[in-house]
């Protein structure tokens, strides 16, 4: 027996695929299933529009708030940074990182950042980003 709305399904992994192996996908409209997928080269962003040199080291990771409002940078200088995204000015430098930041990720509603640092720190930090300076809510270390 088919399952319920197997057709479906199969339709949607057929453009997951597509997007998944197109070397220049830069839109978030969902393809054709008339024709095959690719993205044209041309239509690729290839100028550097802006460069953000605010950290004193490597960023590892960056993140978009999910209203698209805030972008946060991590970075193995220990720090992570957020930044307004009409200004692209920053709004927050989270210190206290015993080690290089090397992944972050904003909540739902992202009145919170989780910051997750490398060794010999291996700990993740939960920020509350709804005040002017963001304090640390609470730190969990790494247990092996």
């Amino acid at each position: 027996m088919i399952p319920e709305h197997r057709l479906a399904v199969l339709l949607d992994e057929v453009k997951e695929s597509w997007i998944d192996n197109c070397l220049y996908h830069n839109t978030a409209a969902s393809p054709s299933l008339y024709v095959d997928h690719m993205c044209d080269r041309e239509n690729f962003p290839l100028t550097t529009v802006l460069e953000l040199r605010d950290h004193t080291d490597e960023v590892w990771h960056l993140a978009f708030s999910n209203d698209g409002s805030r972008l946060a940078t991590a970075s193995k200088d220990h720090t992570v940074i957020i930044y307004d995204t009409t200004s692209f000015k920053p709004l927050h430098t989270l210190p206290d990182h015993a080690s290089g930041v090397c992944y972050i990720a904003w909540s739902p509603d992202d009145s919170k950042l989780i910051t997750c640092t490398h060794s010999p720190d291996s700990c993740s930090r939960i920020w509350d980003t709804r005040v002017t300076f963001p304090i640390p809510l609470s730190k969990r270390n790494h247990i092996d």
